[in-house]
């Protein structure tokens, strides 16, 4: 056990995955390394970063630090099973002495309430006690130091979006953009991922009915917020020694943005996005769009594939502690009204969207207006109400507006 411990937590120190480690509640499986933990943690909180490898090795010359290791989750997941079978087994003696005393009924009650606090730290899928005050402060602690050290939740820098969603688009969510064609579904999407960039993430938007040239060119255009006209990027026209200075400042020792289209994929499903996330480890992903994809089920009722794809990003956006942000198109009551902001029961083909979706904005755009208004029809983790944007889609310019 000690040796999992001591490559579990080099893991951290190699692959800088720390976020994994606060999330899974890492202190109840530490016996032998909690204070090495307890110090990498609160050195996390405080600057940001892991710590040096050789400061940890300073500061506990008994530390084995371990310089070849695998994934951070590959080790936690070692340590987990580890902890399993060394439980198991005392709760085993454990009876075992109980019977042998003749102590039967205690022995089964040893056994039910050991194994169902251990199902509880091991499950995939926890139950909690509401009464258990050490659970719900540790989970506390947790949340409150990935909010600090910015690790949480993602914002967007539209004072709207951000007030109304007051912890960020977190872990596991599965938001949906819902608008009619032509209001700039695409361009919001894209300005999220961009936020998320700009706040150290690594965005993976999936792109199906653009190529990914012309969603490169698009961010492009809202990371010079200005700068670049987004109809001169598409033809080609631009200063190639401007662009280069302009890039190489824009990008030094920042993530990656990853762009993926389905040319050369064929169908993109949910199991496909999964090999991607395998593949680019990104924090968040985007969907351009929900009905362009396929669902892991084949089926060629729309009804039920749109159905079925709903349900497979939402359990694909829990089992990878990932947010997934997707667009879907909007039905109209009335086809001769297609600016206003649609109601949540107009997600196209099936209403299980908006029932999975944690949160979902819906957007308008007059005609021959820069103004898009977005409007929460639904937000499990905040507010409901609606804001505005100015968009200017050439410059790349997305400005929140106060209401009149």
């Amino acid at each position: 056990m000690t040796n999992i411990e001591a490559k579990t937590l080099s893991a951290v120190l190699n692959d800088k995955q720390m976020h994994i480690l606060l999330q899974a509640n890492v202190d109840t499986l530490l016996r032998t390394h909690k204070d090495v933990w307890e110090f990498m943690r609160s050195y996390y909180e405080q600057n940001g970063t892991v710590p040096p490898v050789s400061l940890v090795c300073e500061k506990f010359t008994d530390f084995e630090y371990h310089e070849a290791t695998g994934a951070t989750k590959h080790h936690l997941e070692e340590l987990r099973q580890q902890y399993l079978e060394d439980n198991i087994k005392l709760i085993l003696r454990q009876a075992a002495n109980e019977i042998q005393d003749g102590n039967i009924p205690d022995a089964l009650s040893t056994m039910i309430n050991e194994t169902a606090a251990l199902g509880r730290i091991m499950s995939a899928v926890r139950d909690i006690d509401v009464a258990d005050l050490d659970d719900a402060v540790a989970h506390f602690e947790n949340i409150a130091a990935q909010q600090q050290s910015g690790t949480y939740g993602i914002y967007t820098g539209l004072k709207g979006f951000d007030n109304y969603m007051p912890a960020g688009i977190t872990p596991g969510q599965f938001g949906v953009l819902l608008a009619y064609p032509a209001i700039g579904k695409s361009w919001m999407m894209l300005y999220l991922a961009v936020q998320a960039w700009y706040s150290g993430k690594v965005p993976l938007i999936i792109s199906l009915e653009m190529t990914e040239s012309e969603v490169r060119n698009r961010a492009f255009t809202i990371l010079g917020e200005g700068m670049w006209s987004h109809r001169k990027l598409s033809k080609g026209e631009v200063e190639l020694d401007m662009f280069k200075k302009w890039h190489g400042k824009m990008f030094e020792g920042k993530p990656a943005i990853h762009i993926v289209s389905n040319e050369g994929l064929g169908e993109v499903t949910p199991s496909v996005i999964r090999g991607k996330i395998d593949q680019y480890h990104p924090d968040i992903v985007f969907v351009d769009y929900l009905n362009l994809m396929s669902s892991n089920q084949r089926t060629d009722n729309e009804v039920v594939k749109m159905k079925n794809l709903s349900r497979e990003l939402k359990l694909l956006a829990i089992s990878e502690e990932i947010p997934i942000v997707a667009i879907s198109s909007a039905t109209p009551d009335d086809v001769t009204d297609m600016n206003s902001v649609p109601t949540l029961g107009q997600t196209s083909w099936s209403r299980q969207i908006a029932y999975d979706a944690d949160w979902l904005l819906a957007l308008g755009r007059a005609a021959n207006s820069e103004v898009i208004e977005a409007v929460f029809r639904k937000n499990r983790n905040g507010y409901l109400g609606e804001f505005y944007v100015h968009a200017d889609f050439d410059s790349g310019r997305f400005i929140y507006k106060d209401m009149e």
